[in-house]
């Protein structure tokens, strides 16, 4: 993609807007992608089709 170089005097708010609008939605885009090709790690060791269910509170038994 090459960048066209416009003056923003030049542009209505329209334009500007648009060309906002393009080059958010550029990034956007690209930072999906990074995130998307990144592998994923297993938190705690564990393989991704494994479950942990842990309680917040375990009673005491006495």
């Amino acid at each position: 993609m090459t960048a066209q170089l416009t003056l923003p005097e030049s542009m209505s708010p329209r334009e500007r807007a648009a060309e906002i609008t393009t080059i958010l939605a550029a990034a956007i885009v690209r930072t999906h992608l990074a995130q998307a090709a990144k592998p994923r790690e297993s938190d705690l060791g564990f393989l991704d089709d494994q479950r942990v269910h842990t309680t917040p509170y375990q009673e005491e038994r006495l």
